[in-house]
């Protein structure tokens, strides 16, 4: 049974949200603000449903500090409905975020999407089968261990941070479309007025050291998609 963590100061929205995913199957934990989400937080707990906005220490100030330790997924909760605000959450390491007030089908289809990537990534992590290692300059990543090295030194991402790597190493002087990365790391269809793959692959880009060759990581095909760069041969001339 996986156990989710419900941070909302609305104590009926926490109520409701409480019942729907018990009835769903989760075990879930409330929390009413940022202290006693902080508080109550520990590894056993494979989702958390935050609220931006609360008194005190807010969803924003929450999510930094959980980062620093865990890579635990987080889903923003938020009535606020500006693209700035929802760009912000995913630049603080949100996984994803549904506004307020959310179609329970959707938050369950969002929420089962990522705990379905967790499971993957965990069984890849368990099993015994040789893992796959992408090395680019002094780039190393390994998907079992999902671990990313530069110069021997580790890159702290996030989940989704890490999948979209990943898709693109896998498909590494490809083109790979947000549909695809979209559909395939974040679990939902990609809306044209959406944002949040293009900021994800942004705080990716902000992460990743400069390489040796002077070449970007990854290169924005301007209507087509994203392309992890292998090598000069690739046409650059696009934005």
């Amino acid at each position: 049974m996986n156990k989710l963590l419900v941070v909302d100061d609305d104590q009926e929205i926490a109520s409701m949200l409480c019942e729907l995913l018990e009835l769903e199957g989760f075990e879930v934990i409330i929390a009413n603000n940022g202290t006693q989400a902080l508080a109550k937080f520990d590894e056993s707990i494979d989702l958390i449903l935050l609220d931006i906005m609360m008194p005190g220490i807010n969803g924003l100030s929450v999510l930094t500090e959980l980062r620093n330790k865990y890579t635990v997924p987080v889903i923003f909760l938020t009535a606020k409905d500006s693209e700035f605000d929802k760009v912000i959450g995913l630049e603080h390491g949100a996984d994803d975020y549904i506004l307020k007030p959310f179609n329970d089908k959707e938050l369950i289809a969002r929420i089962n999407a990522i705990l379905r990537r967790k499971r993957w990534d965990d069984q890849a992590n368990k099993s015994g089968e040789k893992s796959a290692q992408y090395s680019f300059d002094k780039l190393v990543v390994n998907s079992k261990q999902q671990s990313v090295l530069f110069d021997d030194k580790y890159i702290e991402l996030t989940g989704t941070e890490f999948q979209i790597l990943l898709q693109l190493l896998e498909n590494a002087g490809k083109i790979i479309s947000r549909d695809d990365l979209s559909e395939n790391v974040l679990g939902k269809e990609f809306l044209p007025l959406a944002r949040s793959i293009d900021v994800h692959v942004s705080n990716l880009r902000k992460k990743l050291p400069p390489r040796s060759d002077g070449l970007p990581w990854i290169k924005t095909l301007r209507s087509k998609g994203y392309l992890f760069v292998v090598d000069q041969d690739i046409d650059l001339s696009q934005n």
